[in-house]
């Protein structure tokens, strides 16, 4: 087969967007990206993309995003069926505004076709230690209890209820009451 007559899938590139590939490679870039990256939509407009199938022009939108201190990426991502499925879902909503200001993950993605896909992913909050007189307190409350149902409003009412100290002493005060 000719090599002139086939086309290499860079053709189809546009580097006006944000890729799969500028993500991966982002270190070497210097442009501030990296494989993983905690960002926010903080705008959106129409942006004209390539499209690979009719070899044309077409507009996209394009979500503008910055991370998390607020300083926006050198370009926008252009949103696709993936990642718009993605942020309904995330966000409960379909409305883009919904969207605007909401901690997310822009990461690159394997993918078998395009080497890599540039896509979105939940946002988990760094967990954030509690101090130990904080549990210990809490804990005190809990043994303070005369009763199970008083044990079970005032669990409820902690603000470190699922911290595995505090859930523990819990269950032993309730293995007490039961007997």
């Amino acid at each position: 087969m000719e090599q002139q007559n086939r086309t290499h899938w860079l053709k189809n590139n546009d580097s006006r967007y944000i890729s799969g590939e500028d993500l991966h490679s982002g270190k070497e870039i210097g442009k501030g990206l990296s494989p993983e990256m905690n960002v926010m939509i903080v705008s959106f407009n129409d942006s004209e993309t390539f499209d690979q199938k009719s070899q044309e022009n077409i507009t996209k939108t394009g979500l503008i995003l910055a991370t998390l201190d607020g300083k926006k990426l050198y370009k926008p991502l252009i949103m696709n069926n993936s990642n718009a499925q993605f942020l309904i879902k995330e966000f409960n909503s379909g409305i883009m505004e919904d969207w605007l200001n909401k901690p997310i993950v822009l990461h690159s993605k394997a993918d078998r076709r395009h080497n890599f896909v540039a896509r979105l992913k939940k946002y988990y909050a760094p967990r954030v230690a509690v101090p130990a007189e904080v549990i210990e307190a809490e804990i005190k409350k809990l043994e303070a209890c005369k009763s199970l149902a008083e044990l079970q409003t005032t669990f409820m009412a902690l603000p470190n209820k699922t911290n595995p100290k505090v859930t523990a002493a819990k269950d032993k005060l309730k293995t007490s009451y039961t007997k």
